[in-house]
């Protein structure tokens, strides 16, 4: 078995009873019966193995964990009967050998919160409305196990740029308002808010407010800005007000450490906090066209806030600013609508929680996070593989990204990769004509 991973044998069968637990909990809610076997299990072998041949991630080893498995089961009326099974899940485990990784995760705080929020929180929303992010079978020490959605038929859906369609878009809306209800529900139910009983794990990590300059989250930040306003010299348009929106692109960037608190004015609800096109994994029909339903992965960024901010993120990092002209207002009220019918099931009304006034000033307050988002995120996620790779590859590649070559790295993106140049592009922009030249009464000539 290999060192990377610290389960027992014993860990591992328990394991493969919670899976073939909820296999058994859902064939009975599908042939509506009461199905009741017991079960015996036998583990012959278990061992990990790599998802590709690439790096795993920044921030985590992603690997597969299979399982060879005797099944022993009895039945109601007696009959015994024995089948070989093979489990593969997905496991998430923290870079515990790379000292410099685990420093960033330390001080970032992202591993611990997500076995909080995926061993506490997420059961409870989910025993509300199903479906909303992978079942976890074990989330202790600097690991996580999941079902492997891959095989179950989901996957991702965005290409290299990060971009989804309308009815991507639509079905995941759909699965946030679903979560965002379930928060609203729990509370009402509990009589108790989320933040109060689940501190840690909505704590925000991301954005957290008054952190000194050193901070790893605030030296993150201000190395992106300083990409964008780089990039923003390569863009001609701006070459006569580049002293302006250099006097103010960081201030106006900033305000995202505030908006992301939660907040003492809105309605606040459990959020995921990391929605761009990777965290969410689609299921599809028949025919595989249109996505059916999806779930949401990698609860490292949760937080609790109000759900203007989860919503505008999604509907802004995997979009074009085209598409949003076109679209945007109209996905917006679809989300609404969803949370009113989630809401109403369980015999509350929307406007008790969240007004649609409330719902319409959040958006004026929030869109521009959307952008800051946009940027912080798709600046690192839609670089070129070629340069991803020597990154995450070493040690000192890590290192040299967060802190010393970022600007380096994504200006030769910028300057070779028409991809990369097009959606940098098209963020900065609606970033900087919407919220630093329009707002300030710069005109572009």
């Amino acid at each position: 078995m290999a060192t990377a991973i610290e389960l027992s044998a014993n860990e591992v069968e328990g394991l493969c009873q919670k899976y073939f637990g909820h296999q058994q909990d859902t064939e009975a809610v599908a042939t509506n019966s009461n199905t009741n076997e017991n079960l015996q299990l036998n583990v012959i072998r278990y061992q990990l193995k790599p998802i590709s041949d690439s790096p795993s991630g920044f921030l985590g080893h992603h690997r597969f964990l299979v399982v060879d498995v005797q099944v022993g089961r009895k039945s109601e009326d007696g009959r015994d009967s024995i089948a070989f099974n093979r489990i593969r899940f997905f496991t998430k485990a923290a870079p515990v050998e790379i000292a410099s990784r685990m420093d960033y995760l330390e001080e970032f705080g992202v591993f611990k919160k997500e076995i909080i929020v995926y061993r506490d929180v997420l059961p409870q929303l989910q025993e509300i409305f199903a479906g909303v992010a992978p079942k976890c079978y074990y989330a202790d020490n600097n690991l996580l196990v999941f079902e492997e959605l891959q095989q179950m038929g989901y996957k991702m859906a965005a290409g290299r740029d990060g971009i989804l369609d309308y009815e991507h878009l639509q079905c995941a809306v759909k699965t946030l308002a679903t979560m965002h209800a379930a928060s609203i529900v729990f509370e009402v139910k509990q009589n108790v808010k989320i933040n109060e009983i689940f501190a840690p794990a909505i704590v925000e990590n991301a954005y957290p407010n008054n952190v000194d300059q050193q901070h790893v989250r605030y030296q993150n930040f201000a190395n992106g800005v300083e990409v964008f306003g780089e990039l923003i010299k390569q863009m001609p348009k701006y070459e006569k007000h580049l002293d302006f929106i250099h006097t103010h692109l960081k201030s106006k960037m900033s305000v995202i450490f505030e908006l992301a608190q939660t907040s003492t004015k809105f309605r606040n609800v459990f959020s995921h906090g990391d929605l761009w096109a990777n965290n969410v994994m689609f299921e599809y029909g028949k025919y595989g066209d249109s996505p059916i339903q999806c779930r949401f992965v990698d609860f490292q960024l949760a937080r609790y806030a109000p759900p203007m901010l989860d919503l505008i993120t999604l509907l802004t990092i995997p979009s074009t600013r085209e598409f949003r002209r076109t679209h945007l207002m109209e996905l917006l009220q679809e989300y609404y609508r969803f949370m009113k019918e989630f809401l109403k099931r369980e015999q509350l009304n929307i406007e008790e929680f969240l007004s649609e006034e409330e719902f319409w000033q959040t958006f004026e307050l929030y869109r521009i996070c959307g952008l800051i988002e946009s940027c912080l995120f798709c600046h690192l996620t839609i670089l070129p593989a070629e340069l991803t790779q020597c990154l995450t590859a070493t040690t000192e590649g890590f290192s040299d990204f967060f802190s010393r070559k970022r600007v380096e790295i994504c200006l030769k993106a910028f300057n070779t990769d028409e991809t990369y140049r097009q959606r940098l592009t098209d963020i900065l922009e609606d970033l900087v004509d919407n919220f630093i030249l329009e707002k300030a009464g710069e005109k572009i000539e």
